[in-house]
């Protein structure tokens, strides 16, 4: 996976909550991984009016620009595209944790889904349509 350089961070940073939605779910295919943001206690998780919600991103350089704002205490961690999938889906479709998919600070945030809306959009990345 290549770095993004800062033109590419600030040219990703100006794109609507659709945009970067679409660019994560192309990047996280192509890639094979995505990230979260871990800390002492486990996964970070935000509260979305009653719901849990797990924020995820395209890459280490948004999670780690995410974390330095909100919360310093967290560090980007890399999660596999098949654990993604395998794994962890299946578990939060159980638990009802929603999925922030690419927020980039308070003001502007990401598209949110539920387990089973994200893995549709993830098949459907995977296996396009002819």
């Amino acid at each position: 996976m290549t770095e993004l350089t800062s033109d590419e961070f600030v040219s990703l940073s100006k794109l609507q909550p659709e945009e970067r939605f679409d660019y994560a779910l192309e990047k996280i295919v192509e890639n094979g991984e995505l990230w979260g943001l871990f800390g002492e206690n486990g996964w970070l998780l935000l509260q979305a009016e009653e719901d849990a919600c797990l924020p995820i991103w395209p890459s280490e350089s948004f999670a780690k620009a995410w974390e330095k704002d909100d919360f310093p205490d967290c560090k980007p961690k890399k999660i596999s595209l098949d654990a993604w999938l395998n794994q962890w889906l299946p578990g939060m479709e159980q638990n009802k944790t929603l999925i922030l998919v690419f927020p980039l600070n308070e003001d502007e945030e990401g598209i949110m889904l539920d387990a089973q809306e994200i893995r549709e959009c993830f098949n459907e990345q995977i296996t396009p349509s002819e």
